[in-house]
């Protein structure tokens, strides 16, 4: 059996990419990380092919290396020629005899056109007896090939055609390495070579603790449960009929992250049976729906077709009892208007605050319309401004939390290169570390937040925290901020940010403006011509003006210069 190794984050220590094999080495990195962490979720036939990958001679190792990281199952054995790799062909004669390839691979007629050029196609024709021109369009010669007795079934090339002067070949442990992927990455959008081809060595990652309680698979159930839901969210991607993919969903998961990723799941398929025009089942699908998403594409679609307008009014106001997302209260708001209109019972729209707005006529430039404000705003000596966008506020909120973003949860990290927690943007992250979140939040009354933020920009400058983004945070931006921004207004934004990182981390201020003579400051969203504030920046700026911080529009209009 594989030899298990010791579950550390220095046991998967990057290659260097000086090294002709570090994608080999990269690999078999993770192979040791997966049966160290979950050695428990394998089998014992997968362990055993594990096993067997790390016995075979290097050049053999290095070439599976090379065509699981490749796009595909299926390759030609011309195509497998590399330089570190001595001898192509025994390599492929070691992999058949271990099961790790098939020699003889099983190819369709699509498969077949696929791996061939044009002239080996017609060569391949020719010797069926076709006397297609050599003139004849790649498409004719697929009409052709399908005409073959042979294209009614998958068949090895050499019944395809005897005399062809390469081989293809098939892997055969695909399912093995895919499942391996899962557990490392946590996802399967990401493929190897985003490990293997890559020297991670470049980037520095906080070091976590990868305990058994702390995994995000606690069985192997729940990897059969991502991947069922792998397969359901591939087979809607690929258009295939939802009725098929509806009984192959998983039903509800007791797994909190993987329960999420079922329901986003399954709002998708519910836009896709609205797009295709099943109603019923649309509605059906929204209704059993948690996502605040659901709940605005349900009304959206009643409020289209349904015959009882009272009873979905009645809804929606029941529903705004509810706590929502901000956006979906406005969303869910606006519907309830339209539909009061209909039925001859107007409400009013609520009276929305009126936002500080400043004119500015700029000379056009080449520059970007935020840095030609930013510029324009800051002419005196004792103003400082920088562009920050949407960096600013989440940095300080990295740089304050850091220690709740890297604390080992269930589901929040899968491998030591990281930047962050996999559940930062999903709906309980705040609420898993409700007691943590508040004790950081208590040093901004205290005032023992500016000594940690300081602290920490100073001890984990560099390393990736997908909150801070390093080139923004300068020292000279974080002396100013922590210097000149009251405690209270950075309790109220980082609060709001808490209350829904992921859509409030969107619309912040473009520029920060300091004036160093007032020690005071100010945030500015900058609209160019023809640019106008988005429900989310307008959310956002309302949030923040309520609670007395200083926030202008500055609307733009350039003019020729003279």
């Amino acid at each position: 059996m594989l030899e298990q190794a010791t579950p550390s984050a220095n046991s998967l220590a990057p290659a260097s990419l000086d090294d002709p094999l570090y994608y080999l080495k990269n690999l078999q990195a993770v192979v040791r990380w997966v049966t160290a962490h979950h050695h428990d979720l394998l089998k014992a036939e997968e362990l055993e092919v594990l096993h067997r990958l790390l016995q075979l001679a290097m050049p053999a190792q290095a070439l599976l290396a090379r065509m699981i990281i490749r796009k595909g199952e299926i390759f030609r054995s011309d195509k497998l020629e590399y330089q570190e790799i001595p001898s192509s062909q025994s390599a492929l004669d070691e992999l058949g005899q271990q099961g790790f390839i098939d020699t003889k691979a099983q190819i369709s007629i699509e498969q077949l056109y696929k791996h061939c050029r044009r002239d080996e196609l017609l060569n391949l024709l020719h010797a069926t007896g076709s006397t297609l021109p050599k003139s004849a369009k790649k498409s004719e010669l697929l009409s052709a090939l399908e005409a073959l007795e042979l294209a009614a079934g998958a068949n090895s090339l050499d019944l395809w055609w005897p005399a062809a002067p390469f081989n293809l070949v098939s892997l055969q442990c695909m399912a093995v390495f895919d499942r391996m992927r899962l557990m490392f990455f946590g996802n399967l959008h990401q493929d190897w070579s985003e490990f293997v081809l890559t020297e991670l060595g470049h980037q520095s990652y906080e070091t976590v603790a990868f305990e058994p309680q702390f995994r995000a698979f606690a069985s192997r159930e729940d990897v059969d449960s991502y991947l069922a839901l792998h397969y359901c969210q591939t087979a809607l991607q690929e258009a295939i009929d939802i009725s098929t993919i509806l009984p192959l969903l998983p039903s509800q998961l007791s797994n909190p992250w993987l329960e999420y990723r079922r329901q986003r799941l399954e709002f998708q398929i519910a836009q896709q049976a609205e797009r295709a025009g099943d109603i019923p089942l649309a509605i059906e699908l929204y209704t059993g729906n948690v996502l605040d998403e659901a709940k605005v594409r349900l009304y959206r679609v009643l409020e289209k077709n349904s015959d009882d307008i009272a009873a979905v009014i009645h809804d929606i106001e029941q529903d705004l009892q509810i706590t929502f997302r901000l956006e979906t209260r406005i969303h869910l708001q606006r519907i309830l208007r339209r539909l009061s209109r209909k039925v001859g019972k107007p409400r009013s729209q609520p009276k929305r605050q009126t936002l500080p707005l400043i004119e500015l006529s700029l000379c056009e430039t080449d520059q970007r319309v935020e840095f030609a404000t930013l510029e324009a705003l800051t002419k005196e000596d004792y103003l400082q401004g920088f562009y920050t966008e949407n960096w600013l506020f989440t940095g300080l909120l990295g740089l304050l939390f850091w220690p709740v973003l890297f604390e080992p949860l269930p589901g929040a990290f899968f491998h030591p290169f990281q930047a962050g927690p996999a559940d930062l943007y999903r709906p309980d992250f705040g609420a898993r570390r409700q007691l943590q979140i508040e004790a950081r939040l208590a040093t901004l009354d205290s005032g023992e937040y500016r000594v940690l933020i300081k602290n920490c920009w100073q001890e984990k400058f560099g390393i990736a925290c997908s909150l801070v983004h390093w080139p923004v945070i300068t020292e000279t931006l974080l002396d100013l901020a922590l210097a000149t921004i009251p405690a209270a207004h950075l309790k109220t934004i980082l609060t709001h940010l808490l209350a829904d990182l992921r859509n409030h981390r969107r619309g912040m201020p473009d520029l920060c403006v300091f004036d160093r003579r007032l020690q005071s400051y100010k945030l500015v969203e900058v609209k160019g011509p023809g640019d106008r504030l988005q429900d989310h920046q307008t959310l956002w700026i309302e949030s923040m003006l309520a609670a007395g911080i200083p926030i202008e529009v500055a609307q733009v209009q350039w003019i020729t210069p003279p």
